[in-house]
C-alpha cells in the first residue's frame, strides 16, 4: 500500500501544474513511503503490532501530504488506499476504528491547511467515499469468506449424504488412532454396505438409491455421538469410527443402528463389519481392511447382519441370535 502510494504520488507530480512550488515537498513524502514500504518488505519477521500499524501510518502519510499540497487537488483519494487494505484484511471492529481515525486526521488537515470555503464540502466527500468503498469492501470480503467456507465444506463432504468423503474420512480417522494410541485408549471402525444396491438402482431407479443413501446417513446421523467420525469411502458404503470403544461396544452400536436402518429404509438392507485398532495395529490401511474382510463376511453369510474381526461374537439377521463366527462359516 505504501509503495503504491508512493508511485501514484510520484506519478501525478509529473503532470502539468500552474504551481509547481509543492513538488519537492511531495516528493519526500513519495520517498519516505517507498522507504517505509522496502522495509516492510524486507522485514519478513514483522510482529503484529507493525503491521497493524500500516494502516494508520497511511493515513497519517494522506494527511501530511495533503497539508504540503497547494492546492489540495486531489490529494485527499490517498485516504482510499489504508482503508480498502483496512476494509479487507482488518477486523470489523478495527476497520470502524481506521474509518473514524481517518476522518479525524482529515478534518484535523482540512480544519488548518484547506481554504474555509472548501472544508465541508471536501471532508463530506472524503467520508462518504471513504464509507462506500470501504462498505463495499467488507460485504465482498463477506461473501468470498461464505464462499471459501462453503467451498472447504464441499471439499470434505459428500453432496449427497453430508458425511465425510474418503480423504477427509481417512485423514481424521488417522488422526484419532493418533489421539487414542497416546492415551491408551480404544478405538473401533464399524464399516456399512447396502445390500443389493445395484439392483434397487436397476429396478426402482437411481433416484431411489439416492434416497435410501440419504435415508441412510440420517440415520447414522441420529444414531453416532458428537465424538464419532461418519464417512462415505464408497459408492454405498460408508465407514463410522467411535473413540474409545471397543470392540464389543462398537459390535453393539452396530447391531442398534442395523436395527434402525431397516426401520428407516424399509426392505433395503445393509450389512455390517466391525473391528478394532487392537485387532487391526491401529493403522487406517489395517483397519479399513479388517473391517471389511468383516464386511465380505457378513456379504457370504447372508447379508443383513453384523459381523465382527478376529473371531467375536456376531449378531444375525434375527437381531438376538448369538453365533460364534467360527461355527457360523463352517456351516
Amino acid at each position: 500500500m505504501l509503495f503504491v502510494g508512493a508511485v501514484t504520488l510520484a506519478a501525478v507530480l509529473t503532470a502539468p501544474d500552474p504551481d509547481p512550488s509543492d513538488h519537492r515537498q511531495l516528493l519526500v513524502c513519495a520517498a519516505v513511503f517507498a522507504a517505509v514500504a522496502a522495509i516492510l518488505t524486507l522485514w519478513r519477521g514483522a510482529p503484529d503490532v507493525v503491521l497493524h500499524s500500516i494502516i494508520p501510518l497511511g493515513v497519517v502519510g494522506t494527511s501530511v501530504a495533503m497539508a504540503l499540497a497547494e492546492p489540495v487537488g486531489l490529494t485527499p483519494i490517498f485516504y482510499l488506499l489504508p482503508m480498502l487494505l483496512a476494509g479487507y484484511f482488518l477486523p470489523r471492529g478495527e476497520v470502524a476504528v481506521n474509518y473514524a481515525f481517518a476522518l479525524a486526521c482529515c478534518g484535523v488537515t482540512l480544519a488548518t491547511w484547506v481554504d474555509p470555503g472548501l472544508r465541508l464540502a471536501m471532508f463530506m466527500a472524503v467520508a462518504l467515499i471513504l464509507g462506500l468503498v470501504t462498505g463495499v469492501v467488507l460485504a465482498l470480503r463477506e461473501q468470498i469468506r461464505v464462499l471459501v467456507n462453503r467451498l472447504g465444506e464441499l471439499a470434505i463432504h459428500d453432496s449427497l449424504t453430508g458425511a465425510l468423503n474418503r480423504g477427509a474420512f481417512e485423514q481424521r480417522l488417522e488422526a484419532e488412532l493418533a489421539r487414542t494410541d497416546r492415551i491408551a485408549s480404544p478405538c473401533a471402525l464399524v464399516v456399512l454396505d447396502v445390500d443389493h444396491f445395484k439392483r434397487l438402482n436397476d429396478t426402482q431407479g437411481h433416484a431411489a438409491g439416492d434416497a435410501a443413501l440419504r435415508a441412510l446417513a440420517l440415520a447414522v446421523a441420529d444414531a453416532k455421538r458428537r465424538s464419532d467420525i461418519f464417512g462415505r469411502i464408497g459408492g454405498e458404503e460408508f465407514a463410522v469410527v467411535l473413540p474409545d470403544t471397543g470392540l464389543v461396544g462398537a459390535t453393539a452400536f452396530a447391531q442398534k443402528l442395523r436395527e434402525a436402518l431397516r426401520e428407516a429404509m424399509g426392505e433395503v438392507t445393509v450389512s455390517f463389519g466391525v473391528t478394532d485398532a487392537r485387532t487391526a495395529g491401529r493403522t487406517v490401511r489395517g483397519m479399513l481392511h479388517s473391517a471389511d474382510i468383516a464386511l465380505y463376511d457378513a456379504k457370504r453369510q447372508g447379508r443383513d447382519r453384523v459381523v465382527t474381526a478376529e473371531g467375536e461374537p456376531q449378531w444375525g439377521a434375527k437381531g438376538d441370535e448369538i453365533v460364534g463366527r467360527a461355527a457360523t462359516l463352517s456351516g
